[in-house]
């Protein structure tokens, strides 16, 4: 069993893959492409952030060592040990009031600074300047021995603390403590920042890359600081339960930057790490892997609904496109269907200005000329066999009407005295001469002679049968128009031929026109496919013919005139067709009839018989 596929099949199982395989290829290449643009674009960023508050960690110490730095090197400072050292204390008082100006300045300009102490060289707590709202430290915290660590470090060095946790406030601090030496080089003292390590909490958990990405901090001996889950100190370099997170705190301590992937409790990760110089420590932000994947499976599921919306928006397309093109085919094949069965008068119209257009053009011209050459088939059909007809029928009846016209002018002669037989005899004469003319027209039209086709004057032609009319014309009060183009050639034709045609034009248009009415006879040139044509138009405005009888006026016999025998217009329309010409007749009801004969002039042109009522 064969399958009959339809076109809009062809169309589908063309372009559906034409169009699918493309945007396969370049869909997948482009989920590629952007998995590996995100994953870069998430570890620029993740890298970006982790640098980024590395260098602001940093900045937070780096600060506070200068700050340190500054106060330990103060005059003010020195002044004030002086002052105390020589019992001064009017100038100690006055130089109090300085460094505690000072040492709230300092806190003012930087939130991440808690306190600012000075403590002498026992270890006893001189100045004290808090950030406002903090409470006072317990007397148990005064005798803090920063100065014995700071002692050995020399006067250039800067003593950092481990995360302490400060009961006064709750939270986690680190000490910063530079010594204070006298111009002869002793040992006389303390300053120490608490820094609210708090805050640097704060901006480490502020990093966000991701839903579970989060970030850590460990110190130089590669403890946890900072951590989401657990508290500081929690694991050591060698307590960390993977091989692969050991290795990467390894990377870290290295004091570098960079990326690196590591497995955290049977979950992959992977990590960009930089360095907080000033401390030793290393800050890390970690982005499961499987984020990774979610962001591709993402964009695999646009790519994926943009094919398929593509998928959807071309076979809509291709719908409406076929709806369009094809339509005016399934009408092409529905009236040749039709056409195959017999139904040749139709039309498809045209929608479009297109080949389709142009083909049901063609189309719609083919079915023109069809239907027309079957009418001239089905008329000569019936010319051949009325022309045998009519030789018979003319054969048989002839020789029997020479018979009766012999015997009545033989019965005329011998009772010439009786008027009876001399009326009698004169009506029976009188019909068997119009049987004979009928019998001429009938041999006529049977065996109708071919053209001899000399140059003649056509108008010349018009004008003698106009004289063959005009005493019947004048009777009925009818007048003759003429336009006729002086300028027109002669034309190959048989006169007599042609002036039996126009005679039988003329007499139907007297028969047809009202007293006092017109009879139009009109001459001309005129192109049609490249080839002249002389025209002659014989119009009236008589009664015209109706539209049912317009169709059969060229067949024989066919007749709406009482005495008419029915042959006139098929014996003209030979005639013509023998030129190589055609004629046409045209009818307007109660307005009038108008017919054209057009003999070519450069050559034969194809017989048409073309009747039109309006």
């Amino acid at each position: 069993m064969r399958f009959r596929f339809s076109i809009f099949i062809k169309l589908i199982l063309f372009i559906i893959p034409l169009v699918c395989i493309p945007i396969a290829v370049v869909g997948y290449l482009s989920v590629q492409a952007s998995v590996e643009r995100v994953n870069r674009l998430v570890r620029q960023e993740q890298m970006a952030q982790v640098q980024a508050t590395a260098e602001k960690i940093d900045a937070v110490f780096y600060n506070g060592r200068m700050d340190l730095e500054t106060l330990a090197r103060s005059p003010v400072l020195a002044d004030f040990y002086l002052a105390r050292l020589f019992r001064l204390e009017a100038e100690a008082g006055f130089n109090r009031e300085n460094l505690e100006k000072l040492f709230s300045d300092i806190l003012v300009r930087t939130p991440y600074y808690q306190r600012i102490r000075f403590l002498d060289g026992q270890g006893r707590e001189r100045i004290h300047v808090s950030r406002e709202g903090l409470p006072e430290l317990s007397a148990d915290r005064s005798g803090e021995g920063f100065f014995r660590e700071t002692r050995a470090l020399g006067p250039e060095g800067v003593y950092f603390s481990g995360l302490v946790r400060c009961e006064d406030h709750g939270g986690y601090v680190v000490y910063a403590a530079r010594p204070f030496f006298t111009g002869w080089r002793e040992h006389a003292g303390v300053v120490v920042i608490d820094v609210d390590f708090d805050k640097i909490i704060e901006i480490i958990r502020a990093i966000q890359v991701g839903e579970g990405g989060y970030s850590f901090l460990i110190d130089q001996e590669g403890r946890t600081l900072v951590h989401p889950r657990y508290e500081p100190y929690t694991f050591g370099l060698e307590d960390y339960p993977d091989a692969s997170l050991r290795d990467m705190a390894r990377s870290m301590l290295s004091g570098g930057s960079g990326w690196q992937t590591y497995t955290f409790q049977g979950e992959e990760k992977v990590a960009g790490f930089a360095p907080v110089g000033s401390m030793g420590w290393s800050l890390a932000v970690t982005v499961p892997i499987r984020e990774f994947g979610r962001e591709a499976h993402g964009l695999q599921a646009q790519v994926l609904n943009l094919v398929l919306v593509t998928v959807l928006v071309t076979l809509a397309g291709m719908f409406a496109l076929s709806y369009h093109l094809l339509r005016p085919v399934r009408r092409l094949v529905a009236a040749t269907n039709r056409a195959a069965g017999g139904d040749l008068n139709q039309e498809i119209p045209v929608t479009s200005h297109d080949e389709l257009g142009d083909l049901t053009r063609s189309f719609n011209h083919m079915l023109t000329d069809l239907a027309r050459i079957q009418q001239e088939l089905v008329r000569s059909e019936k010319l051949i066999a009325l022309g045998r007809l009519s030789a018979g029928v003319a054969h048989e009846i002839r020789n029997p009407l020479n018979a009766m016209k012999g015997a009545m002018v033989h019965l005329r002669q011998k009772r010439p005295d009786e008027p009876l037989i001399q009326e009698i005899t004169g009506l029976v004469t009188e019909e068997i001469d119009r049987l004979d003319r009928l019998v001429v027209e009938f041999l006529y039209f049977s065996k109708q002679a071919p053209p001899r086709l000399e140059p003649t004057d056509l108008n010349t032609v018009i004008l003698g049968v106009q004289v063959l009319l005009v005493h019947q014309a004048s009777r009925k009060g009818v007048r003759f128009e003429n336009r006729l183009d002086e300028d027109l050639p002669p034309v190959p034709l048989d006169a007599h031929q042609m002036e039996q045609v126009l005679l039988n034009l003329a007499i139907n248009a007297l028969d047809a026109v009202r007293p006092g009415g017109e009879i139009r006879f009109t001459s001309g040139m005129s192109m049609e496919g490249g080839l002249r044509f002389v025209r002659v138009e014989v119009e009236d405005d008589g009664a015209g013919i109706g539209p049912e009888d317009l169709p059969n006026v060229f067949d024989p016999f066919f007749t709406t005139k009482e005495e008419g025998t029915g042959l006139g217009l098929p014996l003209s329309l030979g005639i013509v067709e023998g030129h190589g010409g055609s004629l046409e007749l045209e009818s307007i009801p109660g307005e009038g009839t108008r017919a054209t004969i057009r003999i070519p002039l450069d050559g034969p042109a194809v017989p048409r018989i073309d009747k039109r009522a309006d």
